[in-house]
């Protein structure tokens, strides 16, 4: 019989050595995900997401995921009833979740490996911290794939733990649950399903490490598998026989009709995308993604990067040396376990990217990089196990903090990224709001600044939250202002006086209308925001060609003067921020509109009283006209010196002037100073 105080004092140290690992990832994860928390906003999706939910309520969002992955609602219906609108609850928790599926990860490998204790936590940290996946801090739309993620490991963990308890009532519990979990995470995201393929490999490990015969080992890896077999097997049944996608993306027969037409051009692109994105995954995200990320930081924020990236070294090095007595001995271990992490890690690699691939997509660290999330578990068990080969301690250890290095400073970067993102488009948005107090409904927007929209929500999401937040529309949501895209496809519509069309999207519908369009540009970061005016076209010489294509289609029209200015709501736009040279110039811009010249005066005086001045040449415009309009020549002369060093601005501010009633001395001061002269 087993003395019980022999058993508690063998599994104390195994305790501490737990607790310390998940305190060692608890500590690493927030230095490397939680610094910017509060300068992060709405991203991409997160603009109709919270627009729809703000105009009808939570409910939405069975309708904005029916088209597609209708489970998302179960995760983002309570989100909201939670969190409401603020961004800063949505990252805490999609920072939990990713947090939880690193803790059930180290618990995964732990059952698998348990001695290896070293290498486990190895892995896990690097699942953690991967730097391969950068959606993180668009923590609003990708909550439900960090959910999910979390849902999926501990459903693997649940699986494991199933097959290894010895009662049969725990086994039944945890098979159920874990078929729940199961079918929970694919419902999140259909392509997480190479995940299956790391659940059913454990599952094969486990059984051809018993020891049997090998007709025995094959009938206990299906008796270990049929139940949770359930969970892909009728996930598949329900999403390719009855579940019909309206998204070209995750429709599953659109995305297999080359493969019917053209079966070894499909095969042939599809197995060399593989093997660069698998290349990616593995290798590629320790670099490339910092590489990008880190162009343009001032020598400050590098600074303030290592500074992070040291903390977090610090950190590892304390647990190293706490740790020190729990050295990896592997007892228990069998000889093979460098075989099984490395088939396990190679496979989990290639069905992690399989289901994304064969669906006509690619790794893409700049746009797709949560591609990469499934394949990340291939990754975090291959490069310990690469470096388990490596004899010398002092070199291991310092390959593995490079890694750790990468991803520290991938990771600050990629926050310090998307928190400027955040002031940029705060910036222009509370410029609009300065500059336009109502806008017609109906006005399309078109916008230009230095955050890229890539989808027309990027502009109607933040101008209907201002200045519409209700839906245009009792049935079904509609925003009142609707958006075109900066492109090629709306400068040809533009030109071609193309008529209101119809849009639905996720069921929120807008009609823009290429005759009805408004354009709000701010040529760099440097510039204000710009309202462009077709009947006096003012440009920037830094304008986008894209803008100067269609600038004489724009209408100043529908912008409703006269109206009380709206202040953007704090969430998601923030504090208004302090009155430097852009409130003056949008406050003197919309006075010229109205024809209050006295006023336009009073600001630019106020402005240069204060010490501002105009980064871009171009917003000096309404005071020039201003000044000319009182017949002040000498500040007519002192603007002429910042515009005329711009032969475009000069002859801009010819052909404005030459329309305004003035005094015949002033026209020819004007016409002296600003026109050219053949």
């Amino acid at each position: 019989m087993v003395d019980k105080s022999i058993m508690k004092t063998e599994e104390t140290p195994k305790r501490f050595e737990l607790v310390l690992s998940i305190t060692l990832l608890s500590l690493i994860s927030v230095l490397v995900y939680l610094l910017f928390i509060y300068r992060f906003g709405y991203f991409y999706d997160d603009w109709y997401l919270m627009y729809a939910a703000g105009a009808k309520g939570s409910a939405v969002f069975w309708d904005i995921f029916a088209v597609d992955r209708p489970l998302r609602a179960l995760v983002m219906i309570p989100a909201y009833s939670l969190f409401g609108a603020n961004p800063f609850y949505y990252n805490l928790s999609a920072f939990l979740f990713r947090l939880l599926s690193g803790i059930s990860f180290l618990w995964i490998v732990r059952m698998l490996w348990p001695g290896r204790n070293r290498t486990t936590l190895w892995m896990a940290l690097l699942f953690l911290i991967y730097p391969g996946f950068l959606s993180q801090p668009n923590a609003i739309d990708y909550l439900c794939h960090l959910t999910g993620l979390a849902a999926g490991m501990y459903s693997i963990v649940l699986t494991i733990r199933a097959v290894q308890t010895s009662s049969w009532i725990r086994r039944i519990v945890f098979y159920i649950i874990s078929i729940l979990l199961g079918w929970f995470y694919l419902g999140q995201i259909e392509w997480y399903i190479g995940l299956e393929f790391f659940r059913f490999a454990v599952l094969l490990l486990l059984a051809f490490r018993l020891s049997e015969t090998l007709w025995m080992k094959v009938i206990r890896f299906f008796q270990y598998s049929i139940p949770v077999f359930l969970i892909s097997g009728i996930f598949l049944v329900w999403r390719l026989l009855f579940f019909k996608s309206e998204r070209g993306a995750t429709d599953v027969d659109l995305q297999f009709g080359t493969l019917r037409s053209k079966p070894f051009t499909f095969l042939f692109s599809r197995l060399s995308t593989l093997l660069n994105d698998f290349f990616d995954v593995l290798i590629h995200a320790w670099w490339l993604p910092l590489r990008r990320l880190s162009a343009g930081m001032s020598a400050q924020e590098w600074l303030a990067g290592f500074g992070i990236t040291l903390s977090v070294l610090l950190i590892l090095w304390i647990f190293s040396r706490i740790a020190q007595k729990q050295e990896e001995t592997g007892s228990g271990m069998r000889s093979n376990w460098k075989r099984e992490m490395f088939i396990l890690g190679l496979g989990t690699i290639v069905f992690g990217l399989l289901p994304v691939i064969l669906v006509g997509r690619t790794v893409d660290f700049k746009n797709f990089s949560r591609y990469t999330l499934i394949a990340s578990v291939g990754a975090a068990l291959l490069w310990p196990l690469a470096l388990s080969y490596i004899s010398n301690f002092r070199l291991r250890n310092t390959l593995f903090g490079i890694l750790i290095v990468s991803a520290s400073l991938t990771h600050f970067a990629n926050g310090l990224v998307h928190a400027h993102e955040t002031e940029a488009v705060r910036n222009f948005w509370q410029q609009v709001s300065w500059r336009i107090p109502q806008l017609e409904s109906g006005t399309t927007l078109v916008t230009h600044y230095s955050v890229a929209a890539e989808e027309d929500y990027f502009t109607w999401g933040p101008a209907n939250l201002i200045y519409y937040p209700e839906s245009n529309n009792e049935k079904y949501l509609q925003p009142t202002i609707p958006a075109a895209l900066l492109n090629e496809e709306t400068i040809s519509k533009t030109l071609g006086l193309t008529r209101q069309e119809y849009s639905n999207r996720r069921s929120i519908v807008t009609y823009p209308n290429y005759r009805n369009i408004l354009i709000l540009t701010q040529p760099t970061a440097a510039s204000c925001m710009q309202v462009i005016d077709s009947n006096q076209v003012e440009l920037s010489s830094a304008e986008d060609s894209r803008v100067v294509a269609i600038a004489p289609y724009s209408e100043v029209e529908h912008i409703l003067l006269g109206e009380s200015f709206h202040t953007p709501p704090e969430i998601p736009f923030g504090v208004e921020p302090s009155h430097g040279w852009c409130f003056y110039y949008e406050k003197a811009s919309y006075a010229r509109q109205t024809g209050d010249w006295n006023e336009v005066v009073r600001l630019g005086e106020e402005a240069q009283a204060l010490g501002f001045s105009a980064e871009d040449p171009v917003e000096w415009m309404p005071f020039l006209q201003a000044y000319v309009y009182f017949d002040n020549t000498a500040r007519i002369e002192q603007l002429a010196s910042f515009l005329t060093v711009d032969p475009l601005l000069a002859l801009q501010a010819c052909q404005a002037l030459k329309k305004m009633q003035i005094s015949q001395s002033t026209l020819e001061l004007a016409d002296k100073l600003f026109c050219i002269k053949n």
